[in-house]
C-alpha cells in the first residue's frame, strides 16, 4: 500500500512539473504582445496621450529611447517625465 502512494505521489508530481513547465515554454515563447516569437509584427501600435490617439508603429524601431510603447495602453505620464509637454515632436503620428 506504501509503494502505491509513493509511486502516485511521483507520478501527480511529474505531471504538475510537466505542466508548469508546458506553461513556461508558453509563456518563454510569446512577445510582450501574446503573439509567438517569430510572428509577423502588428501593423499598428495605438498609445493614448492626454486622450488623444497615435499610432507609434513606425515609430518604434527609431526611438532614442528605445521600444518602450505598451500598445493599447495610456502612456501619458511615461511621455510626460520625459518630454514635458512637447506634444510637437509626435503630433505626426496622432490617429485622425
Amino acid at each position: 500500500m506504501a509503494k502505491k502512494i509513493i509511486l502516485n505521489i511521483i507520478f501527480y508530481g511529474l505531471v504538475v512539473a510537466a505542466a508548469f513547465a508546458g506553461g513556461l515554454l508558453y509563456f518563454k515563447a510569446t512577445g510582450n504582445q501574446g503573439a509567438p516569437v517569430g510572428a509577423a509584427a502588428p501593423e499598428t501600435c495605438v498609445i493614448t496621450i492626454d486622450g488623444q490617439k497615435y499610432d507609434v508603429q513606425s515609430l518604434r524601431a527609431t526611438h532614442t529611447g528605445g521600444d518602450i510603447f505598451q500598445c493599447g495602453t495610456d502612456m501619458s505620464a511615461a511621455f510626460h517625465r520625459k518630454h514635458d509637454d512637447n506634444l510637437q515632436m509626435i503630433r505626426k503620428y496622432l490617429v485622425r
